[in-house]
């Protein structure tokens, strides 16, 4: 029996059978983990799954640190100089990060690694939550720099003779601080054998980071940029803050006499709006990625993201749990993956359960219509013939998919930058039309082309140039034998050559001079009353109208070869056999990502057995018992009144249901316990927090109902 298992505030007995030590709740919790982990990883759709979101992840690390980079890469560069000649302000770092708020981890993550890989390895991140005072905040300080520090060192050092022990917060102080730093940097024989370069004599920063600057107490955080200040001539501490408002923000929580102590300045991140453009294009928009998100699903998250938080690992996880949805239907799913060979071979491991699971799908019964009655009842029945008509439609499917990204990505290079954008200004805008419906049958979509049709040459032969750029690399690096893809972009080539500017200027001038002659040959002459002049003047704008030259009769057929290649290409995905196996496009999951708060309450408090799953609670919602707790009596009660509730009445229809009494006795005789009024004082205050009901200011014993109905 050890020691530290027996230690108890209170007196007790600590029995331990067989010498056997108390397991730990976190090992039972892990095994239950690991083990429902081992069950999933046996199905083909969770492998899919594993292996798609894995590469879906890595790309968006990578997309992440370059995304970063830039930003990141001056901020290092004024931390590694800021020491560099004498100083007479601590210098901060302002980094404008935008309000999605949960991206700062992140960035701030790769901020610290590129600080610690780069500059130096003294790097302490400090958040609101943990430095609710100037002592806290010092301890949690120290303790990165010094304890941690010591920990790094030795993982990496392998010739420690001595390993130093952990300093014990009691004895934290900023003269342990400035002793630990001068034992490190400027004494010439060290205690403990470290790392060549730490003993070295060149003095390394200590960075102080700060996330989330809005959060942190004014207060605290005006005395450590005093204590920093006082400190500057022995410890060289860089202040970075993470502003997530704007830099108004920092000069109203700091004081002159404090904002005089330091020397800010300015970095600004990428807005949220184009960090998910980014991670759009270059992650799910590719044509690596089978998975794809339905118009509604697509169209729900970016509303999240616009209209909550901002948050672009929101919306990541967001599609996160999409997949998992989507991948949980069954083993129909695991053929959403990048490899064809590895579709081939599940499709043949594919059980006769597998077969039926993917014959639930809705587009499935498409295809049966769509056959003879022969096939149809191979298509039912034949599980082999059913796998060699799967195998078919999927590669089609994958194909098409490729296709409606190559050409959306085409029509937004065209249409973006139109006046007033019918179509949109980003590529997601133009994906959640293209993935909801025909894009080529919408009003926005003629709207765009009769705006094309008004281009000017230079413009519309650098969208052209564009998008031969685009589609060409797409079908140099993944097509090597002769397709539509390549004759798409010869025709645009040939298009683009008629539009020659040398070529078009002679025939602009031979053009220009039959129009001007034959302008010339109608005249109006003769009396004529108002209808026949007008009738008159209507012809002669369509004679003119008619005439056009070279260029605009070349932009006319590009319009119309591009509309009708569209239209082949850009097609909804519901027109596809099998599409639910990469279309995910299941609306019902927003509950599940975007609770609905108030039916959840309403719920709880008018029927508790819905959740509280007692026997005492189960019976009708209409009723109430003294049994319910207190909040679910007086929130039904208060269901029963208007648009202002007496308090007396309320409490005394609350104690005739807590504290029946004989219909005999007299109700002004009737006294109410302390002990219940406190009860229904507590239930009134749990509403009046949830937001049911307000005090009143027209009447000072009633309250303010704020919801209508239940």
């Amino acid at each position: 029996m050890e020691e530290d298992q027996t230690v108890s505030v209170s007196k007790g007995v600590f029995v331990f059978k067989n010498g056997i030590k108390a397991g730990s709740k976190k090992s039972k919790s892990k095994k239950k983990v690991g083990t429902s982990l081992h069950l999933l990883s046996e199905n083909p759709w969770y492998k899919s799954y594993e292996t798609l979101w894995t590469s879906l992840e890595e790309q968006i690390d990578g997309l992440n640190s370059e995304m970063f980079s830039s930003v990141l890469g001056s901020l290092v560069d004024f931390v590694g100089e800021s020491y560099r000649f004498d100083v007479d302000e601590v210098p901060t770092a302002a980094l404008l990060t935008g309000i999605n708020m949960p991206d700062h981890k992140a960035q701030f993550t790769s901020l610290a690694k590129q600080l610690k890989d780069n500059v130096t390895e003294h790097v302490a991140c400090l958040y609101a939550q943990d430095c609710q005072n100037i002592k806290y905040l010092v301890d949690n300080l120290i303790n990165q720099f010094v304890n941690e520090d010591r920990c790094d060192s030795d993982e990496d050092d392998m010739e420690v003779v001595d390993k130093p022990q952990r300093i014990k917060k009691s004895l934290f102080s900023l003269q342990l601080l400035q002793g630990w730093y001068e034992e490190l940097y400027l004494t010439e024989t060290p205690k403990v054998e470290i790392k060549k370069e730490k003993c070295k004599n060149k003095k390394k920063v200590l960075v102080v980071i700060i996330p989330d600057f809005e959060a942190f107490n004014p207060e605290v955080l005006q005395r450590f940029i005093l204590i920093a200040y006082s400190y500057i001539n022995v410890l060289p501490i860089v202040i970075v803050l993470g502003i997530a408002t704007s830099l108004s923000t920092l000069h109203t929580s700091l004081p002159y006499h404090v904002s005089s102590k330091v020397s800010v300045q300015v970095f600004h991140s990428k807005p949220s709006t184009e960090y998910l453009n980014k991670v759009l294009e270059d992650v799910f928009f590719t044509l690596d990625c089978p998975f794809q998100l339905g118009g509604k699903v697509f169209n729900l998250f970016v509303d999240i993201f616009l209209f909550y938080d901002f948050s672009v690992s929101g919306f990541i996880q967001n599609i996160k749990y999409a997949m998992l949805e989507h991948f949980s239907y069954g083993n129909a799913m695991s053929l959403c993956s990048e490899s064809k060979k590895e579709i081939k071979q599940l499709i043949k491991k594919f059980k006769h359960e597998d077969c039926e699971n993917t014959r639930r799908l809705l587009s499935f019964r498409k295809l049966v219509e769509s056959e003879s009655y022969e096939n149809r009842i191979k298509l039912l029945t034949d599980d082999d013939y059913f796998k060699i008509v799967l195998e078919e439609e999927v590669f089609k499917l994958r194909k098409y998919i490729r296709r409606l990204h190559i050409f959306l990505k085409a029509l937004w290079i065209l249409v973006c930058d139109l006046p007033k954008a019918p179509l949109g200004k980003h590529l997601r805008e133009i994906y959640s039309v293209g993935t909801s419906q025909s894009i080529t049958k919408s009003q926005e979509y003629k709207e765009c082309f009769q705006l094309l049709n008004f281009q000017s040459k230079e413009e519309l032969c650098r969208k052209i140039e564009r998008v031969i750029m685009n589609v060409g690399s797409i079908v140099n690096v993944s097509y090597n034998k002769p397709n539509k893809l390549q004759e798409f972009v010869i025709n645009l080539k040939a298009y683009l050559n008629d539009m020659d500017v040398e070529n078009n200027e002679e025939v602009d001038v031979e053009i220009l001079t039959d129009v001007t002659n034959n302008m010339e040959e109608p005249e109006i002459s003769g009396q004529m009353d108002r209808k026949q002049l007008k009738e008159k003047l209507l012809g002669m704008s369509k004679q003119t109208s008619k005439q056009m030259n070279r260029y605009e009769q070349i932009r006319q057929s590009l319009l119309n070869y591009l509309s009708e290649t569209f239209e082949i290409y850009l097609t909804k995905p519901s027109s596809m056999y099998f599409h639910e196996i990469c279309f995910f496009n299941d609306i019902s999951i927003r509950t599940h990502i975007i609770g609905e708060h108030r039916a959840a309450i309403h719920s709880a408090l008018n029927n508790p057995h819905h959740y509280l799953q007692c026997n005492c609670c189960d019976f009708p919602e209409t009723a109430i018992r003294s049994c319910m707790p207190d909040i679910s009596i007086a929130y039904k009660l208060h269901l029963e009144c208007g648009k202002l509730i007496n308090l007396y009445d309320w409490l005394q229809a609350f104690v005739s249901i807590i504290d029946p009494y004989d219909d005999d006795e007299d109700d002004a005789k009737r006294i109410i316990h302390p002990e219940l009024q406190a009860r229904f004082t507590q239930a009134v205050q749990e509403l009046e927090f949830l937001g049911f009901i307000k005090s009143s200011k027209r009447k000072a014993d009633h309250v303010t109902r704020t919801t209508w109905g239940g």
